[in-house]
């Protein structure tokens, strides 16, 4: 076994120096401007360069760098055929050296070797991570440079290593504060009208609920009818339909409607003035529509019975109200005298008059 690397005062200094300052950070730029002049000094290197996810939800990575950016501007277009990025996704967390990516390929045959030499940098050595999260996937990346043939010592790659989870939670503290500030964007904007609230991307995904509206979806919409993350399946289908429409919404599409006993759910759709990764987010609207009967009388009254006091609340003959019950008029008219004695109630007009909801 190889001996275990042992660091000097001044870089142990320095790098005590960066876990303090890469504490509550609140841009890319900030963890930028703090980590290029130390590690560079750390590391030995030339360049330096920062990659964070785009805060705006769209894909890959924006880099912030003083002096790669000719190398980095367009690096979308082509981080296929980057060797340092094949090597870093397959290997996320951890910075490897460029033998390490290489893998027994030669440099000057790279892609991107002939794209740094065109941008006007030498570059010869690299050490480089993808920062990556579990569900939540890529949420940055570093990479550091030299100009010299000779390789990156052993102990600035461990240095460097050692600042990874420092560098990962600075990262994601400004992802959280820019979550925050936009979750709080999206209710402000949602809270001029009445009811439950969730706003979710035109491919279905969450991005704000209220707690009413989760409480909503869990009563009216059987699990196996919601998606993993607690979304009516029927609706993410929905916003996949509009997000096709060219022109005129269709009416029909921005509105839904489930009846139960009595109840109702009504639910609109309509387009936030917020964009996320450059779509603009749907607002939906959610509201209960208790039943009309008083609730104190509805615990009283059979289903049945509930029918038929409905069918008075329509205004129904006991003829209509029969029809669909597959009853009689007689049969109804004996149901309604229980409602009325349940109820203390004589008749339809008192019943109404003393049973509606206030």
């Amino acid at each position: 076994m190889g001996r275990a690397l042992r660091f000097t005062s001044r870089e142990e200094s320095i790098q005590n120096e960066l876990l303090t300052n890469l504490v509550g950070l609140g841009s890319y730029q900030d963890i930028h401007d703090v980590l290029e002049p130390r590690v560079l000094q750390l590391c030995q290197a030339d360049h330096f360069a920062l990659g964070c996810a785009n805060l705006d939800g769209s894909v890959g990575l924006q880099w912030t760098s003083r002096t790669t950016m000719p190398l980095l501007e367009h690096y979308s277009e082509w981080v296929t055929q980057d060797f340092v990025f094949q090597a870093t996704i397959a290997q996320p967390n951890r910075v490897l050296s460029t033998q390490e990516m290489l893998r027994g390929q030669k440099l000057d045959t790279m892609e991107t070797r002939r794209r740094s030499v065109e941008a006007g940098l030498n570059l010869r050595q690299v050490m480089a991570t993808l920062l990556m999260e579990g569900q939540q996937g890529l949420k940055g990346g570093l990479a550091v440079y030299s100009e010299r043939s000779r390789p990156f010592p052993a102990r600035s790659q461990r240095l460097l290593q050692l600042l990874v989870p420092a560098i990962h939670r600075a990262v994601s503290h400004v992802q959280r504060i820019h979550a925050q500030g936009l979750e709080l964007d999206l209710l402000k904007s949602g809270a001029v009208e009445s009811g439950a609230l969730l706003v979710l991307t035109p491919w279905g995904r969450e991005m704000v609920r209220t707690n009413a509206a989760t409480r909503l979806l869990e009563k009216w919409f059987a699990r196996s009818e919601r998606t993993p993350q607690g979304i009516p399946q029927a609706w993410v289908r929905r916003l996949e339909a509009l997000s096709r429409v060219k022109g005129m919404l269709p009416p029909d599409l921005l509105r839904d409607e489930r009846e139960e006993d009595g109840e109702q759910l009504q639910v609109t759709f309509s387009l936030s003035t917020i964009l996320w990764a450059g779509n603009p987010l749907w607002q939906v609207r959610i509201i209960e529509r208790p039943h009309w009967l008083r609730e104190d009388w509805l615990r009283l009254l059979t289903p049945t019975e509930r029918k038929v006091a409905d069918g008075v609340h329509r205004g129904d003959s006991n003829r209509d109200i029969a029809l669909p019950l597959g009853s009689t008029e007689g049969t109804v008219k004996k149901q309604l005298q229980s409602i009325y004695r349940k109820t203390g109630t004589s008749s339809r007009t008192q019943f109404l008059a003393q049973g509606r909801r206030a």
